[in-house]
């Protein structure tokens, strides 16, 4: 009968296996090191992970295009269900039974 100690690996060929598997194993997210090279090399900027230059207050607005865009097209944007005067007004118009 094999029982090894804690710090053994049994020579059972299953639990042996089963023991090994975990030391193994990669950990989450693991890139070989040719995968990291074909990031680095496909990525046209390196410097994105540099900090941003331009660091708005909460209450103000960006100078980059892009971020600023983004922030005023939350306040642009129409509340759900919002119809134009014109189409209020086709509605009350086309409908027989206003006042029911």
């Amino acid at each position: 009968v094999d029982r090894p100690s804690p710090h053994e690996l049994s020579y059972d060929p299953l639990a042996r296996y089963t023991q090994l598997a975990k030391q193994l194993k990669q950990q989450r997210g693991f890139k070989t090191f040719e995968h990291k090279c074909a990031l680095r090399a496909s990525n046209p900027s390196l410097g994105s992970l540099a900090p941003r230059v331009d660091r708005p207050s909460p209450h103000e607005l960006s100078y980059d295009p892009l971020a600023r865009y983004a922030q005023l097209a939350k306040q642009f944007k129409q509340p759900r269900g919002f119809k134009t005067l014109e189409h209020e007004r086709a509605l009350r118009t086309s409908n027989p039974s206003l006042g029911s």
